[in-house]
């Protein structure tokens, strides 16, 4: 949020071309919030919070409210820009496909084999990386033999840009 805070007169500027205004914030905006995001192990209330804070965020940049009615689809679409979380799903899988295409030798490989040891607390388990991934995988319907061939690998991974 300190980046939106430095750039947000440019942004909220209703002088500004909308155009100019969605280029800063997809070049300085988003790739702050989703730094790391490949590591990222998300909920549900999670990613509400991030569509939340996105469409929020794009709202001010085209100066429409949410009295106006307008859809975050429609919003999106206007803006040329995917959702966040879809844009996170694909940066999982882009690692993924670097993890599995490591050799045996590699500590990532090692560690992503290695069992988990010990008890499980009561009740639900926390989510992991790895759980999230499987997901990802089965929405896109991609096996890990998949990862072979990089070029079909990206095509597959890859969410179209409206």
């Amino acid at each position: 949020m300190g980046k939106w805070r430095k750039v947000g007169g440019v942004v909220c500027d209703k002088k500004m071309p909308i155009k100019l205004k969605i280029m800063i914030y997809g070049t300085v905006i988003r790739p702050v919030v989703m730094d790391g995001s490949e590591t990222w192990a998300l909920k549900g209330k999670e990613e509400v919070k991030l569509e939340r804070t996105e469409m929020r965020m794009l709202r001010w940049i085209m100066g429409m409210s949410l009295l106006e009615r307008v859809e975050n689809d429609e919003i999106r679409s206007r803006a040329g820009l995917v959702k966040m979380t879809q844009v996170i799903r694909e940066s999982r899988l882009r690692w993924y496909g670097h993890v599995l295409g490591m050799g045996d030798e590699e500590g990532v490989t090692r560690a992503w084999d290695e069992p988990v040891r010990g008890r499980t607390s009561r009740g639900s388990q926390r989510l992991r990386w790895r759980d999230k991934e499987k997901e990802d995988m089965e929405r896109r319907a991609l096996v890990e033999d998949d990862d072979f061939d990089r070029g079909q690998w990206r095509r597959r991974i890859r969410q179209p840009t409206p």
